[in-house]
């Protein structure tokens, strides 16, 4: 677990950094870039970390080089991003450097923690991040959960924070992820991950390269261990999940979101750990867009879908594990169109990621998964997985509960009718199930 007592240690090396600042009154500070491809990074945190300056201002059109790991105590503080945070391509320092968190000992290039604060970008679509992200995906070139690749934005700790007009582009990995953190509202936010290399290796599922989606982790947002979340006013273009929500991610309302291509929304993934519980309560989305993305290959893989390990642990995180437990319940999904999605709605029970052959284990999970209403889904479907629109695939050892489908409409190519596989689930309406196995 990280300390913000250890994080505050960081600051002290920084403390003593002259701040290239244009006069300002009423406590802001206004931070000109060194220029000339020097580091900005001790700058912008002396700042930060200076009592006189309540709000931090990066105007625009500069553009601020970031070649260290941040990690910014933001209480009652006012950050404005207008500009841009460029962080380096220098991938040998951040995987040697970034911070490692407590979820799968994955990595983030700046941690943001602290109560009573508010970080800007500006405007839709300005002001925020650029992380360089295409050194990461030709590095990785469609290789699943490749280490060492940092996430843009990690908010770790912080209660009372808002996030305002904030853009991140070409994120490292996830661009996102919110943990053990309360009372957050992300509003207005951008975030695109395109990849312009035109290199395309072949696919090959045996060792986890997933061919030409070289823009894989790069999640919009993850919440993790977090309380009353707010979301809205999105854009997505990436190639993973839009959205996904981690264990004990309670009480999270989410509107006016547009995701292009990716995977759509996720629950999970869930139950990775032994010893932990995953909860996920309490979440309501309102008006989400899924369609394909306008680049190469930018095929939309699902509108909503659910994911729990297998009920043993095998191997290692972050691509092994398995055996934890937990329970979705109380999900509301309202008002979600979609177009040309492969499977719109699927739950899967049986996940790993590692090279262990798990298929004897996948009737093990005892995650749960119930009380989920999904209410005026309107979309087409791709007829990659034939005439299938809807897909749970529950595990007998907790079987699902109480899936509502309330005007549901998904619509396949011809020659398919729309199928609707229900395995383990009780009491579904709304649609006409059958099993799997007939």
């Amino acid at each position: 677990m990280l300390s913000r007592n250890f994080f505050l240690l960081a600051f002290l090396s920084s403390a003593a950094t002259q701040i290239r600042a244009w006069p300002g009154d009423n406590g802001v500070c206004t931070i000109i870039p060194n220029g000339n491809g020097r580091d900005d990074s001790d700058q912008i945190l002396a700042a930060i970390n200076a009592p006189d300056c309540n709000e931090i201002l990066l105007p625009q059109p500069y553009t601020y080089s970031i070649q260290q790991r941040l990690l910014t105590d933001l209480s009652n503080k006012v950050f404005n991003v207008y500009g841009t945070l460029l962080f380096s391509d220098d991938l040998a320092y951040w995987i040697n450097n970034s911070w490692v968190t407590d979820f799968d000992t994955l990595q983030t290039a700046w941690i943001a923690t602290g109560d009573n604060w508010v970080m800007s970008g500006g405007g839709f679509n300005q002001g925020g991040i650029d992380g360089n992200g295409q050194a990461w995906y030709t590095r990785a070139q469609g290789y699943g959960n490749q280490p060492g690749r940092p996430m843009s934005l990690y908010i770790s700790n912080a209660t009372n924070a808002l996030v305002k007009d904030f853009s991140i582009r070409q994120p490292q990995f996830w661009a996102f992820f919110v943990d053990q953190s309360k009372n957050i509202t992300l509003d207005g936010v951008y975030v695109n991950a395109t990849n312009h290399d035109p290199a395309e290796p072949p696919a090959d599922p045996r060792d986890g390269n997933l061919g030409n989606n070289w823009v894989i982790n790069t999640d919009g947002i993850d919440t993790y261990r977090s309380d009353q979340i707010t979301i809205t006013n999105w854009v997505v273009q990436n190639g993973d999940d839009c959205v996904a929500y981690k264990g004990n991610s309670t009480n999270i309302f989410v509107s006016n979101v547009t995701c292009h291509g990716g995977n759509g929304i996720a629950f999970g993934s869930l139950g990775q750990y032994q010893n932990r519980t995953d909860n996920v309560e309490n979440i309501t989305m309102i008006d989400i867009n899924l369609l394909p993305s306008n680049v190469l290959n930018g095929n939309l893989t699902g509108a909503a879908y659910f994911k729990a390990w297998v009920g043993v642990s095998m191997g290692t995180p972050p691509n092994g594990g398995g055996g934890g437990t937990g329970l979705v319940n109380n999900v509301t999904l309202e008002n979600f169109t979609f177009q040309d999605a492969d499977l719109p709605v699927y739950l899967q029970s049986c996940l790993t990621y590692s090279a262990y052959n798990v298929t004897q284990y996948c009737n093990t999970s005892t995650l749960e998964f119930e009380n989920v209403v999904l209410k005026n889904f309107q979309g087409t479907s791709s007829g990659v997985n034939n005439g299938s629109v809807v897909s749970l695939v529950c595990s007998p050892s907790a079987p699902c509960q109480n899936f509502d489908f309330v005007d549901f409409n998904a619509t396949v190519p011809a020659p398919y009718t729309p199928q609707y596989t229900c395995d383990n689930a009780v009491n579904v309406t709304g649609i006409d199930c059958i099993s799997s196995s007939g």
